[in-house]
């Protein structure tokens, strides 16, 4: 995987030859910046008052403060990954240069695992942008390093594992545009139901005059059916994290996520270069 470097570079690069890459990582602040600013406004004003705001005493600092914040900064990586990896792989096809790509002694694992290793630069980045509100709550709250770095992780899993979802969808896709699109509306669909799973019901009654064996497949089903839309969002593993709470299913998650989603870009990839 050594000559995965130079297209790491080359691609991680680009980002910053045009507008895009400094567009991307200023949104991010900025937006990053409101919300974090409005999350700590809104915190002080629950403590001061609780009972102003429905609560029987000072809401916990993890839960009401800093999960929630970390929750929205990879929210808002994923609303802003779509234009990290639509250009990947897509942009190369549609402007003609996979060809010239394609004649460099490189492997299809090399390109893509160096395109993928761009995107997490800018991943990095991002991340990195987290080091201002980080310092300011260490050494405004009592809140413990160790929480904080376990919410940054929580952000970086879930922009990692979009990252590759993103990158999946541009190797499917035929130009940048299409390959954005696709990447943010398929996540808002997953997102929507998981919104819609966290309100199903653990189960459903059945008819009575349906036979035992029907009803209990139906409820099997049922039972797989809420678990999915319930699981599959990249959000809904990371809320623990957010808290410093480390639980390995979570991690597992997010790492096999990644993973799959970077197998399926190997044989997409794979599959329409030998189709020409």
């Amino acid at each position: 995987m050594k000559n995965a470097w130079p297209v790491f570079r080359r691609e991680f690069t680009s980002y910053f030859v045009t507008p895009m890459g400094y567009v991307v990582v200023g949104v991010f602040a900025a937006i990053m910046g409101m919300g974090f600013t409005l999350q700590f406004v809104m915190y002080s004003w629950q403590s001061q008052a609780p009972s102003a705001y429905g609560l029987t005493a000072v809401p916990d600092f993890e839960e009401q403060m800093l999960a929630p914040f970390m929750i929205f900064c990879g929210f808002l990586i994923m609303f802003l990954g779509p234009l990290v990896t639509g250009r990947l792989l897509a942009e190369e096809r549609h402007h003609g240069t996979m060809e010239l790509l394609l004649t460099h002694p490189l492997r299809d694992g090399e390109i893509i695992f160096g395109k993928y290793l761009a995107a997490l630069g800018m991943l990095a980045v991002m991340m990195s942008l987290l080091a201002v509100p980080s310092l300011m709550l260490i050494h405004f709250t009592d809140v413990e390093p160790a929480v904080l770095g376990m919410g940054a992780l929580a952000v970086f899993l879930m922009g990692a594992a979009f990252l590759s979802w993103g990158l999946f969808i541009s190797a499917m896709a035929n130009n940048q545009v299409t390959a954005g699109v696709l990447t943010f509306g398929l996540w808002f669909v997953f997102f929507i139901l998981g919104k819609i799973g966290d309100g199903m019901p653990e189960k459903i009654a059945t008819p009575s005059a349906w036979p035992t064996a029907v009803a209990h497949s139906v409820l099997f089903l049922y039972g797989i059916l809420r678990g999915l839309v319930r699981e599959l969002p990249l959000d809904a593993h990371a809320a623990h994290m957010a808290q410093g709470v480390v639980e390995p299913r979570d991690i597992a998650y997010y790492l096999l996520f990644t993973a799959f989603f970077l197998f399926l870009t190997f044989r997409a990839f794979e599959s329409r270069r030998w189709r020409g």
